[in-house]
């Protein structure tokens, strides 16, 4: 028997029938597990860190209201006495677990580029659903580490696999720090949207439209910065730039009638914001000794990839900007 399943079937009221648990995923922030019971499908979340319970009350009430207006996201499970986190007992690892409704699909980690006019209008739909908002976004989406926490992660990596790697990035940085800095935190209004829609964290559906996944990272956004953010982190690997998928993403967005315009290069500030201190918090982890192994070792592989893949030149920016731009 498996006891976690039990569980979080019994905490979450889910009902009676055949119980099946596998694995689902594993992210930066936690764990996923498929739930099946009878012939209900859920999705069994366990993260790493606490569940901040009012974040987790936000984004459900997000959610509800983007389903009210005919889109299809993940809405949240309660539990029966209307919980939306609960604590995991000890005994069976602790921590704390979430619950929301499975959505069927496919990966489209691998093929980006194929489903390019989905893209556009999957953030579309979401950002003309999605209530404005005049609260600020986040600093994780407006502000980068400081130069001085920066020479500190690139001098406690002497000697780690990636410490070369992150000295030669130091220029990259600089230009970056620099478009933030001319972007400011945005002015509003905003759009309370997803704020992480990379291709791990969408789906497509068996009528071959996408599904957004993972809204943890929720807020206010400014709409033309996650269209900014979005094109980056499908589109662009390296210095390769697809101008292809990007044409048809924005083509899709606007024809769907998204209201994100890119215009010049501070646009692309959230994705440079989201992506130096996703990096800075990876580099902290695998440095920290008192971390699990799997968790180090985990870290490790994303410091690899973001600075190999994931952290555009200005060049590349400029490039995506001429793409985008009408005529």
């Amino acid at each position: 028997m498996d006891d976690f399943a039990e569980w979080v079937r019994v905490a979450f009221g889910l009902g009676e029938g055949p119980l099946v648990r596998t694995v689902g995923g594993r992210g930066a922030d936690g764990d996923v597990w498929h739930l099946r019971v009878r012939d209900r499908e859920y999705a069994v979340k366990r993260p790493f860190r606490a569940f901040d319970p009012a974040a987790v009350r936000h984004e459900a009430a997000l959610l509800e209201h983007l389903t009210s207006g005919g889109v299809e996201v993940p809405t949240h499970v309660a539990s029966p006495e209307g919980q939306l986190v609960v604590e995991v007992p000890d005994h069976l690892g602790g921590g704390n677990a979430r619950v929301s409704h499975w959505v069927t699909g496919t990966s489209v980690t691998d093929r980006t580029s194929e489903v390019a006019e989905q893209l556009g209008t999957l953030l579309a739909q979401l950002h003309r659903a999605a209530p404005a908002t005049w609260d600020r976004p986040r600093s994780w989406h407006t502000a980068m580490v400081p130069p001085d926490e920066w020479a500190e992660l690139v001098r406690r990596s002497s000697g780690q696999p990636w410490h070369q790697a992150l000295v030669a990035r130091h220029d990259d940085l600089t230009a970056y720090a620099e478009v933030v800095d001319r972007a400011g935190p945005g002015t509003g209004p905003f759009v309370l949207g997803h704020c992480d829609l990379h291709p791990d964290n969408a789906l497509a559906a068996p009528d071959g439209s996408l599904r957004a996944l993972d809204w943890e990272d929720c807020g206010p956004v400014d709409p033309t910065r996650e269209l900014a953010k979005t094109l980056v982190q499908w589109h662009v690997l390296g210095e390769s730039v697809d101008d292809d998928a990007i044409t048809k993403t924005v083509a899709a967005y606007r024809d769907a009638g998204g209201p994100g315009l890119l215009a010049d290069t501070p646009d692309f500030a959230m994705v440079l914001c989201s992506e130096t201190n996703f990096l800075a918090n990876q580099v902290r982890l695998a440095l920290d000794v008192s971390a699990p192994g799997e968790r180090r070792d985990q870290a490790r592989g994303e410091i690899t990839e973001a600075l190999a893949d994931y952290l555009p030149s200005i060049a590349a920016l400029e490039r995506v900007l001429s793409v985008t731009r009408p005529g």
